[in-house]
């Protein structure tokens, strides 16, 4: 089938939802995203069409009527655009992947199937449930999310190479660098163990965290976001990968740890995180810099007793994680639409 993918918020390359969309169909389907706060251009990442409208986020300051003004301006402006590229794509189903998507795609009139990665919330209950009942179905990465079937995060782990190095020398964080991702948690903890760490990616705090990173002597770097293709040979030059995540977070599956686990890092994570709570055999947590700091130590001083734990984490990843299982299940809603 031919896709239009349609977010409101993916950074097209580097997402968690760029990610694992893709992964979940190429290449089965012909994919081409639209992306309502991207750069106002077209553009090929990755070998996908983007189609970005340059809409700005949803405003959170202290100018209601300012802000429900721009946002009627947006959402038509995103209405129109599903409208005009579903129909010059000549695709055949619309995948919007948060609730905005969804009600551009309905007031649009084209067909289409929700994949909503966190509990809706941002529309009213009313107009939620019209986005709902005008999809031809809807799923959801949790089994809680009202009015959506089960559909699990999956990754192509396929794209990862697992190695068993004789030793633990580089700490690894791939990450958007806002708060919820705890990225001065990282920077200060790796800055107190006895490793050199690397902190990847983009967002808000950028500026602050370089400034962090110029404060430790060199032990911390921050270095450009890697899209999707360049992540897997990046994750291969370092040992133990860290997930920092703000305590209360309505999301808890990070895929960043399943793909540590496929590439044989060693997975550190806080005790709220997904794997912590489903496996904490598989890992070891930490709450602040200072116990991060000593994780890290630890599992480095302790590198070759940790080998049967890695083994482990990637036959879990593996057979829980693995995007084969989600593009069958994802075969069978399309079944019913045909």
């Amino acid at each position: 089938m031919r896709m239009l993918v349609i977010s409101w918020y993916v950074v097209p390359g580097y997402s968690g939802g760029w990610t694992t969309v893709l992964d979940l169909l190429q290449p089965e389907h012909q994919v081409v995203f639209l992306v309502a706060t991207g750069p106002c251009v077209t553009r090929t990442v990755e070998g996908v069409k983007v189609v970005g409208l340059g809409v700005l986020a949803r405003m959170t300051s202290a100018w209601p009527a300012l802000n429900r003004l721009r946002e009627a301006i947006s959402t038509a402006a995103l209405r129109r655009a599903v409208s005009r590229v579903f129909s010059s794509e000549q695709a055949d189903l619309a995948l919007c992947l948060d609730e905005l998507s969804g009600r551009a795609a309905l007031a649009a009139g084209v067909p289409y199937a929700l994949r909503l990665h966190s509990h809706p919330g941002i529309l009213g209950p009313e107009e939620y449930e019209q986005v709902l009942s005008g999809a031809l179905f809807a799923t959801g990465s949790e089994e809680n999310i009202p009015g959506t079937e089960f559909l699990p995060h999956g990754v192509d782990l396929d794209r990862f190479t697992y190695t068993e190095p004789d030793r633990a020398e580089g700490v690894i964080m791939p990450t958007s660098l806002v708060a919820a991702e705890g990225p001065e948690l990282f920077v200060r903890g790796v800055a107190r163990s006895g490793q050199r760490g690397v902190i990847v990616g983009q967002g808000p705090m950028r500026t602050r965290i370089a400034r962090l990173c110029s404060e430790t002597s060199g032990r911390v770097a921050l270095l450009p976001p890697a899209t999707r293709s360049e992540l897997p040979g990046l994750l291969s030059s370092y040992q133990i990968g860290v997930a920092c995540l703000q305590k209360g977070w309505r999301t808890t599956y990070q895929m960043k740890v399943t793909e540590y686990q496929a590439a044989g890092l060693f997975p550190l994570v806080q005790p709220w995180s997904e794997l912590a709570r489903v496996r904490p055999d598989l890992t070891r947590t930490f709450t602040d810099e200072l116990e991060l700091a000593a994780q890290i130590d630890w599992v480095a001083a302790n590198w070759s007793s940790t080998l049967r734990t890695r083994r482990k984490n990637l036959e879990f990843a593996r057979s829980t994680y693995h995007v084969a299982r989600a593009k069958e299940l994802f075969a069978r809603f399309l079944e019913r639409i045909r």
